[in-house]
């Protein structure tokens, strides 16, 4: 996509280099994350990994000085994504489930392995992550990266596409019904309620 600017953000696709700061930014303000739970060298192999998929579309916001504000990243799609970087990055998170302070994530993980079924009716595009450093949300960093990803999705003909959130996450949910998502469902994913929402691209 080309890069879009505002007064005081650039949005721009994201690249390798970007990894780094991704992932301190997922560490220090993604709440309610499972995965982010698994440290920063399995963060670090995800990205990676996720960057060379096909159907990802990956976004970062930028101030003026480029510093890395938010991320965006989404699947066009979620079931080939799921399983191809599942696969791709099994042996680092086994590696992370084996560290002593994250052993009670192990039953989670397993019984996802066994039990995990995908959300119904289908739906291929899914945005994965949106994270925005917290001294910067007031400034519609969010939005604009929503609305860049929608942007991309639009050229590509997705007409719908879902995001699934912790539902104890009451300003996260809020933020998505006010971009215009709707309540679809609710699923237990690793031990805990996740609440899934739909939306229509507008072309």
């Amino acid at each position: 996509m080309p890069a879009v600017e505002t007064t005081s953000t650039h949005v721009r696709p994201m690249a390798s280099k970007d990894v780094d700061a991704v992932v301190k930014l997922q560490l220090a303000f993604l709440e309610g994350s499972r995965v982010t739970e698994l440290g920063e060298g399995f963060l670090q192999q995800f990205h990676r990994v996720a960057l060379t998929h096909d159907s990802v579309r990956a976004l970062v916001a930028t101030d003026a000085a480029g510093v890395i504000l938010g991320f965006v990243q989404a699947s066009t799609n979620v079931h080939a994504f799921n399983s191809d970087v599942t696969r791709k990055v099994a042996i680092r998170l086994g590696a992370a489930l084996l560290h002593p302070r994250r052993w009670r994530l192990v039953p989670q993980f397993v019984r996802h392995a066994l039990t995990a079924r995908e959300p119904q009716p289908t739906i291929h595009a899914e945005l994965l992550l949106l994270v925005v450093d917290a001294s910067a949300r007031r400034r519609q960093i969010g939005r604009q990266l929503v609305d860049a990803l929608e942007g991309d999705f639009a050229s590509e003909h997705v007409v719908l596409y879902r995001v699934a959130v912790r539902s104890h996450l009451a300003v996260a949910r809020a933020f998505y019904l006010a971009t215009g998502f709707q309540p679809e469902q609710e699923m237990l994913v690793l031990g805990a309620p996740m609440t899934y929402l739909t939306k229509v691209v507008r072309g």
